[in-house]
């Protein structure tokens, strides 16, 4: 005679369920507050590599094509408010060969025509260059060029968008028209865009915990990277 085998499989009680799921919410009640700067983490670092290698690609332009290339970077009304004060900030950028008139090819004081190298590139949304000399000596020394542009899909529900931008140059040898006597460094700085609500009206006051500095070389156009921790 065989003995009988039970088949039959407990199920999980009511109150098991239910110390699983209040397992499972403080998971998420502590983790959730960090995946926020994870992130926004990520985005900076995103930012920083398109950046950097968008600088070198300026550079290596300049010199294969034999042409000076303009880098210029935006600064424009930012229509989520991400950034209550669109003037503290600059997030978009564009290079540019700069190719001499047809007519007056060797004449260095003909106005020269822009030919974009590439589309525009706006930073990931919540990540800001500031406009301080401190922390962007790029877009905010005085001695840096500056002007207005009429910009081509800045805003999504723009066709045209109305900007102001700071530039530097990129020499056919690979070297720039920054000052190169030592007293000012060029760097552009990345941060969190809330970091500028947090500075208030002195933007030189900031002092983020996450972010990343580019340093443009003025002599020969190379960039280095800085970022704490």
């Amino acid at each position: 005679m065989k003995a009988h085998i039970s088949t039959t499989r407990r199920a999980f009680t009511l109150i098991e369920i239910l110390v699983v799921l209040a397992i499972i919410s403080l998971i998420m009640f502590f983790s959730v507050p960090n995946m926020g700067e994870i992130i926004q983490g990520s985005k900076l670092t995103q930012a920083g590599d398109q950046l950097k290698y968008d600088l070198g690609l300026a550079q290596q332009t300049a010199v294969k094509d034999n042409l000076t290339v303009e880098v210029r970077f935006y600064q424009y009304r930012q229509p989520d408010g991400t950034v209550e004060d669109s003037k503290k900030t600059f997030s978009a950028y564009q290079m540019f060969r700069l190719i001499p008139d047809s007519e007056k090819p060797s004449d260095p004081r003909a106005e020269r025509i822009l030919a974009p190298i590439d589309k525009i590139k706006k930073l990931p949304i919540g990540v800001v260059i500031p406009a301080s000399n401190m922390w962007s000596t790029l877009v905010n020394s005085p001695s840096i060029a500056n002007g207005s542009q009429e910009v081509f899909g800045l805003i999504p529900t723009e066709k045209i968008t109305s900007a102001t931008y700071r530039s530097f140059q990129i020499n056919p040898d690979g070297s720039t028209n920054l000052e190169t006597s030592g007293a000012i460094q060029w760097y552009v700085t990345l941060i969190d865009s809330t970091e500028i609500t947090r500075a208030g009206s002195s933007l030189d006051s900031l002092a983020p915990n996450n972010y990343i500095c580019i340093q443009v070389d003025p002599f020969n156009g190379s960039t280095r990277w800085f970022q704490p921790n």
